[in-house]
């Protein structure tokens, strides 16, 4: 499919602020929800070297802590607490595990996924985390104790994506079979379940902001918003976002929603581009072209500064930090 022209507002991100690198890909990588003390901004990234690194993006130099150690294997998801005290990461090593992210101190290890760990999210409050492992269970966890609170048998295939919608009511999963589906949260029963045309494999999945859609990517170069509104009434695919590469790996995507007249979803790809859309035109705004040499397996836009952070696979292992080119240097 052809990739569509870009619509004609001016491009968004356009100044490549600061790089960093892994010793192996990044897989992952999220930006802090909150502002901590000195308004530092933080930017967590995961990789396939086992550790986490966190990194201050308020100025052009940057810095970085020094990595986080705990994993055996690689991280494939991180995911910050509301007030952006706590993180949490899985991994393959089939464990989950808690961070004081002021000190980097490991705080709690959640066993009992079987096989790897691939997503993993807490909800508003953060006395509830959600994960998703390729062992096709969902699983919620007590962050605090580490305890197991609920197994869910969710899907056949292995599980891409968790999410918690906005008041934590409800939990989103994805899977490699094709399936999209609604969980409530006190209950564990199936609200309901989604599937695209031609039951591709979905790759990933989150509610948005508001928690009246579910953005999922599939292994057919789509992006997909569904209204989930209203779980007893009708509901259905309301955008459809293409022209990115997307066939063969869990690429991720994003809610940038800084600017509320500049609404979008950006996209990694496999041909090293990242692509922004806007979130109710569908047009694309803007496509970072070869902002890395390998797949961009991960991107996140932050919500409390305009900037968005990207992160490229084995052969190119950098992250980046793009900010509108008008942003002053420090």
């Amino acid at each position: 499919m052809p990739t569509p022209p870009a619509d004609s507002s001016p491009p968004e991100f356009t100044k490549l602020r600061y790089q960093g690198k892994h010793a192996k890909a990044i897989s992952c990588l999220k930006c802090s929800p909150k502002a901590r003390e000195g308004s530092l901004a933080l930017v967590a990234t995961g990789s396939a070297d086992n550790t986490i690194k966190l990194w201050d993006v308020t100025s052009t130099s940057g810095s970085c802590s020094s990595p986080l150690k705990g994993h055996a294997s690689g991280i494939n998801a991180l995911d910050w607490s509301s007030d952006s005290r706590y993180m949490a990461s899985a991994s393959d090593d089939k464990n989950v595990r808690i961070w004081d992210a002021s000190t980097g101190m490991p705080l709690v290890e959640l066993r009992g996924h079987t096989s790897f760990v691939f997503s993993v999210a807490f909800n508003a409050s953060a006395n509830l985390l959600v994960s998703g492992g390729f062992d096709e269970n969902v699983k919620l966890w007590d962050p605090r104790t580490g305890n197991c609170v609920s197994t869910i048998p969710a899907h056949s295939e292995p599980i891409t994506g968790v999410s918690f919608n906005r008041d934590g009511t409800c939990i989103v999963s994805s899977s490699f079979d094709g399936l999209v589906r609604i969980w409530d949260t006190a209950t564990s029963s199936c609200l309901r379940t989604f599937y695209a045309e031609g039951n591709p494999p979905v790759s990933s999945v989150k509610f948005s902001p508001n928690g009246k859609f579910v953005l999922a990517g599939t292994l057919d170069d789509k992006l997909r918003l569904w209204n989930v509104s209203n779980l007893n009434g009708e509901g259905g695919v309301v955008k459809t976002y293409v022209g990115h590469q997307n066939t063969k790996f869990c690429c991720s995507s994003a809610f940038s929603v800084f600017n509320l007249d500049r609404q979008r979803i950006l996209a990694g790809s496999e041909n090293g581009s990242v692509y922004i859309w806007s979130i109710n035109s569908r047009n694309l705004t803007q496509i970072l072209k070869e902002a890395h040499s390998d797949i961009v397996l991960a991107v996140d836009a932050s919500k409390e500064r305009e900037f968005l952070a990207t992160g490229g696979s084995e052969k190119d292992r950098t992250v980046k930090f793009w900010v509108p080119a008008e942003t002053p240097d420090n």
